[in-house]
């Protein structure tokens, strides 16, 4: 399957997401990490509530390509009362990645 080149640039950055992920957690004291979880499941369920449980890639982009629009909200509200994660865009693209595997025309 091709990609029109917009959901491309989206599936590469989110490909990228777990490994700087890793590494921004592991440099997190307990409280920190647990406002990074905090939030980061806030933005993957805002993210789901956006697109649907039926949904493209180029959805998926969509909606990724406007969150910056309302993601670091839904961030700094769940991270309280630890500070919200300085890179919004992170758990984006993590929330990204984990549901592009649930999209209807999600690769093999």
């Amino acid at each position: 399957m091709t990609l029109d080149p917009l959901t491309e640039v989206a599936v590469q950055a989110w490909g990228e997401a777990p490994a700087t992920a890793r590494r921004v957690r592991a440099g997190l004291d307990t409280r920190g990490l647990a406002g990074f979880e905090r939030a980061y499941t806030a933005v993957h369920g805002e993210l789901v509530r956006r697109v649907g449980q039926h949904f493209t890639l180029a959805e998926l982009a969509a909606a990724w390509r406007e969150a910056d629009r309302w993601a670091p909200d839904v961030a700094l509200d769940a991270a309280r009362p630890a500070s919200p994660p300085r890179s919004t865009p992170l758990l984006v693209d993590l929330a990204c990645q984990r549901l592009q595997r649930s999209a209807r025309d999600a690769r093999g």
